[in-house]
């Protein structure tokens, strides 16, 4: 029993002074400033098409690549400014580097992959490689 106990007021502890880290400004130590990048893939019967929310990314520190049936897409979010003389009450922007990985199902056509990068989304529509895709087969019928 007094161990749970113990457990317990260890983990009240923390996320009081995390409260109080927040209140200062400063981002706690249990929490991870950069969260994981969340895409959408969709597949369809002749490409995969990935879609993500990267509000703030300066497009020139974007950098995707594709090895095999991998699709690595990696940048770096600014810190942003804070006037003189404010401090943080809240911030919940992503900041500092990320680099994940998206495994595809099947081969891609890595030459015609178009990538683009609007309005804070990026849209990445990736061809499946002709081996992929489905193939009639001619029927010879002796007769």
């Amino acid at each position: 029993m007094f161990g749970l106990q113990f457990v317990n007021e260890v983990s009240n502890m923390q996320r009081e002074m995390d409260q109080f880290l927040r209140e200062l400004g400063f981002a706690s130590a249990s929490e991870n400033p950069l969260r994981p990048i969340k895409f959408e893939v969709t597949e369809k019967e002749n490409s995969h098409s990935v879609k993500a929310l990267l509000p703030g990314l300066n497009s020139e520190s974007l950098n995707i690549s594709v090895l095999g049936r991998r699709l690595t897409i990696a940048g770096e979010f600014t810190e942003a400014e804070v006037p003189e003389g404010s401090h943080w009450y809240r911030q919940e922007r992503q900041r500092g580097k990320f680099e994940q990985n998206i495994q595809l199902a099947t081969d891609l056509d890595v030459e015609n992959i178009e990538a683009e990068y609007i309005d804070g989304v990026l849209r990445i529509d990736l061809p499946k490689a002709v081996s992929a895709l489905p193939k009639k087969i001619a029927l010879k019928v002796n007769e």
